[in-house]
């Protein structure tokens, strides 16, 4: 008998979506195939494995995001960030926020632990 809630957890996760400017499918944990409500992505990726690579091409969206560096210690890892014409230098724990339009890109530095998780939130996949 199926339970009344089940269809809400979802188990298979990490789903690889292809984007228009990253060098490799990326990993999302939320994304709108999981129903009714979800215009939106979560994408993760473990940035110990890629130390000195960009995870992409300077590319834009047409919706805004929000990018995630959460971490205990402040400095755990640090990336460069590249907005626009400009480039910055951040440390963890960080919020990015990209508008629309903003071009962009990022190169993870350093990572303290395996398991440093650079989190990214595309607001409205389709725009994406």
């Amino acid at each position: 008998m199926a339970r009344k809630h089940e269809e809400l957890i979802f188990t298979d996760v990490p789903q690889m979506v292809s984007l228009p400017s990253h060098f490799a499918p990326v990993p999302f944990w939320v994304s709108p195939d999981m129903g009714e409500g979800f215009e939106f992505g979560v994408a993760a990726v473990d940035v110990s494995k890629i130390i000195g690579k960009y995870l992409t091409d300077a590319h834009a969206h047409d919706c805004a995001e929000v990018y995630m560096a959460p971490s205990p210690n402040r400095g755990d890892m640090v990336l460069e960030i590249t907005l626009d014409d400009e480039v910055f230098t951040v440390e963890s724990p960080v919020v990015i926020y990209v508008p629309a339009g903003v071009k962009h890109r990022f190169k993870a530095l350093k990572a303290e632990r395996e398991g440093s998780y650079f989190y990214g939130i595309l607001l409205d996949m389709k725009k994406a």
